[in-house]
């Protein structure tokens, strides 16, 4: 049960101790989608974005940020927030979208997917936003990474 959030799609993840799940929402009062998290057993989802739209799509393995694709300012790009609340940070700033943003298994890396080389390709970046570097690069449209659990 997710409560009183009932407006939940389909970007949602388990935090890697299986403890937590976190998901995107509309509520009855606000049509963007925002991000929250409950407990795996249910109950009523804590608020963690204070601005919509913004879509979660992963979660730090050691549990501290969640990682989210947000629209401002008529663009999207990939935030991070603490997973208990607080302010949002920009990690990427480049025109267009950039989306499907997830944590490596071992942290050191957010894997996302981005058209600022053209088409849709898989990028990474440390988990502060820097060393933002592309991974594939081919005529096809690469889109939402999953990183194995070995990290391979």
């Amino acid at each position: 049960s997710t409560g009183t959030i009932k407006g939940n799609n389909n970007d949602h993840v388990i935090s890697f101790d299986g403890k937590m799940l976190g998901i995107s929402s509309s509520t009855a009062t606000e049509n963007a989608s925002n991000v929250f998290t409950v407990p795996i057993t249910g109950g009523e989802p804590k608020r963690i974005s204070k601005t919509g739209p913004s879509y979660l799509h992963g979660w730090s393995p050691d549990g501290k940020y969640l990682v989210f694709v947000g629209q401002r300012n008529n663009d999207y790009d990939i935030y991070k927030i603490p997973a208990a609340g607080g302010e949002e940070i920009k990690l990427t700033n480049a025109p267009g979208l950039d989306d499907g943003c997830e944590y490596s298994p071992d942290g050191k890396y957010i894997y996302f997917n981005s058209v600022r080389s053209g088409t849709m390709q898989i990028w990474r970046m440390k988990p502060d936003g820097n060393n933002q570097e592309q991974i594939t690069n081919d005529d096809l449209n690469n889109w939402f990474p999953h990183i194995s659990p070995d990290g391979k």
